[in-house]
C-alpha cells in the first residue's frame, strides 16, 4: 500500500498497530480538537491510541511522509443487506492541517479502496459534516454524493459535538 507522489518525499500508506499508538495518539487528539471546535487543545492519550488501534471491530490505515505520521483513515467490513455480500464503512479520516492539500485523503481512501477490493466489497461509503466544505469539494472530484442523508441519535451523556 505505498506509493510515491507529487508529495516531494516517499508516502506510505500501511495498517497501524500497538506501536504507532503514541504518535495516533497525538493526531487522534488534533482530530477531537477540530471536530469539537474546542477552544482548548487536548493532550494525546495514548492508552485511547492503542483501543482504537487493538479493536477488533475497526481498522486503522496510517500515512507517514518521511517516516511522520501525518494522516489516518478508521474504517468497518461491514455486512451488506440489498447485495448479500460486504461493504466498507469509512468512519473517521483526518489529516492533519499543515499537510492537506496533498490528495493525502485521496491516497488514505484509495488505500482503503483497495483493500475492499481485495475482499469484494460492494462499495465503500463515508460521512462528511455538511459545513466542511473544503472536504466535500475534495471528495467529489472523485466520488459521487450518495442519495441519503445522515442522521445521529446521541445515546450518551456527554458532549454532542
Amino acid at each position: 500500500m505505498s506509493s510515491e507522489t507529487e508529495l516531494h518525499g516517499a508516502l506510505e500508506i500501511r495498517c497501524l498497530k500497538a506501536g504507532d499508538a503514541e504518535t495516533f495518539a497525538a493526531l487522534v487528539a488534533e482530530y477531537s480538537w477540530e471536530m469539537r471546535q474546542s477552544p482548548t487543545k487536548l493532550l494525546p492519550d495514548v492508552s485511547k491510541g492503542i483501543v482504537l488501534l487493538e479493536d477488533t471491530m475497526a481498522e486503522t490505515v496510517g500515512a507517514f511522509l518521511e517516516n511522520q505520521l501525518v494522516g489516518f483513515a478508521i474504517f468497518f467490513d461491514l455486512p451488506e443487506a440489498i447485495s448479500g455480500g460486504r461493504a466498507g464503512q469509512l468512519d473517521d479520516l483526518f489529516v492533519a492541517p499543515s499537510f492537506r492539500g496533498r490528495r493525502l485523503a485521496r491516497n488514505l481512501i484509495d488505500a482503503v479502496s483497495e483493500i475492499g477490493r481485495e475482499r469484494g466489497w460492494i462499495h465503500l461509503r463515508w460521512l462528511v459534516p455538511d459545513d466542511n466544505k473544503a472536504a466535500r469539494q475534495a471528495y467529489e472530484r472523485f466520488a459521487e454524493a450518495a442519495p441519503w442523508k445522515s442522521y445521529v441519535l446521541w445515546l450518551g451523556d456527554g458532549e454532542q459535538w
